[in-house]
């Protein structure tokens, strides 16, 4: 059997957010080989149903550990996160 590349190794990502001018947290869920490309696919989910929200969080499931574990990298990268 042939052994997988890292890179294509899937995740399951958890964005919650919220609507501009409201305290009510929504999440949705994605699938995705980065935090990266899930925060892409959001974007262009929200552009399509023409939605103005702020990312709160973005959280990696890690299976193993039966647990989400939010993402720290994207904060460090600049991504519009509300503190």
């Amino acid at each position: 059997m042939a052994k997988q590349n890292d890179l294509d190794e899937m995740f399951e990502f958890r964005i919650q957010f919220h609507h501009r001018g409201s305290d009510f947290i929504n999440d949705r869920h994605f699938t995705a080989v980065s935090d990266q490309s899930a925060v892409e696919m959001f974007e262009f989910a929200c552009g399509k149903e023409e939605l103005d929200v702020e990312i709160v969080r973005v959280e990696r499931w890690n299976r193993w550990a039966d647990r989400w574990e939010c993402v720290e990298e994207l904060s460090k990268e600049g991504i519009d996160l509300v503190s």
